[in-house]
């Protein structure tokens, strides 16, 4: 038997009955993935797609250590497993490990939760850590066929504007002292809001998030600052999708943030982790938007009931079957940002 005949009969079989076996090349690589936002979502993304073999590149026009609103507070025990994946050490990036947490509120006076986690941490420098040091290309992203994911939070600059977004204020200040003890909460009557002081090393971050742009700037007023930062934040998922076209939305930009209390650090990673999963998987991009949008529903489920929920209280609406089904996952919310809150209490605070 020739050498043709033999190949014909034994070798092309084989291969085609082994085909489904073989692991095809994963064309997402070939392809240059441009991430919008150089914040924690497209930090972290660029870091595990740049480490993963992909052809990526970050843009974010803001200028470098741009600061925005944010207690830079997170869940130690929430954020490590992430870090890890990136090789980064979390002492390398702590500016409080622990502290005690005060939390008081309407018809509740101050008590201390149970510490579960709560600290800060230096965000700006965790998202160049990242990006393995690397500078992000300061301009805007101009529209082509290669796939541009959307961690523009807010602004959703390249998804587009979201209709009835659900959003609040928030203005903050940077300190050099606090009148108050660790992590202080005060939750605004009615569910409109809330004030904060963070222990950030060896400064503070005052500040305070709500419904009323007046209400939020009366809680922040006696402080005296080195800075004052403000912007919106984005309270519950996006109304208009998270994937248009070849652009997909990750993080704040899509609602991927706690409704409760606007904490977006570890929902940032966590919604990163699990687009990078998707797209390291498969390489056709239709089975990518779909799969990444059912594999995030339950999440942005959960996160629309609870928002729901803080309308409902805003409205007045504290004491109904559908708040009290949800409140489970809204205290869940309190938890995983790193303290334990006492039930009777919360409950106490919306009656």
């Amino acid at each position: 038997m020739s050498n043709g005949n033999l190949t014909l009969r034994y070798v092309v079989p084989f291969i085609i009955s082994h085909y489904k076996r073989i692991k095809p090349l994963n064309l997402c690589k070939e392809v240059v993935w441009k991430i919008g936002g150089a914040g924690v979502a497209g930090s972290y993304l660029y870091g595990r797609m740049k480490s993963a073999g992909f052809d990526v590149e970050i843009y974010d026009p803001k200028v470098e250590d741009f600061y925005i609103p944010c207690g830079f507070g997170t869940n130690r025990f929430k954020i490590e497993p992430f870090l890890r994946n990136l090789s980064i050490d979390f002492n390398e990036i702590v500016e409080t490990p622990k502290a005690k947490v005060i939390v008081s509120g309407n018809n509740f006076a101050e008590t201390e939760f149970k510490w579960n986690g709560l600290c800060t941490v230096d965000k700006m420098k965790m998202e160049k850590m990242m990006r393995g040091n690397m500078s992000y290309i300061r301009s805007i992203i101009k529209p082509d066929k290669d796939p541009i994911i959307d961690c523009t939070g807010i602004s959703r600059a390249y998804l587009g504007k979201s209709s009835g977004d659900v959003t609040m204020y928030g203005i903050e200040k940077v300190c050099e002292r606090s009148p108050f003890e660790g992590f202080y909460f005060n939750f605004f009557k009615g569910g409109r809001g809330y004030f904060w002081s963070f222990p950030v090393g060896k400064r503070y971050h005052i500040g305070a998030g709500g419904i009323d742009l007046s209400e939020v700037r009366n809680h922040i007023e006696p402080y005296e600052c080195t800075r004052i930062v403000s912007r919106k934040i984005r309270m519950g998922p996006s109304a208009d999708g998270i994937v248009k076209g070849n652009v997909f939305g990750v993080g704040e930009s899509i609602g991927y943030i706690s409704p409760l209390l606007g904490e977006g650090i570890v929902p940032a990673m966590e919604n990163a982790e699990k687009f990078f999963q998707i797209i390291k998987k498969n390489d056709d991009m239709e089975e990518i938007s779909l799969i990444y949008q059912r594999s995030i529903a339950r999440d942005l489920e959960r996160f629309s009931k609870i928002s729901k929920l803080v309308q409902n209280i805003q409205n007045g609406k504290a004491i109904n079957f559908e708040n009290i089904s949800v409140l489970r996952k809204a205290l869940n919310e309190v938890n995983n940002f790193g303290m334990k809150p006492d039930f009777l209490k919360i409950i106490r605070h919306f009656l």
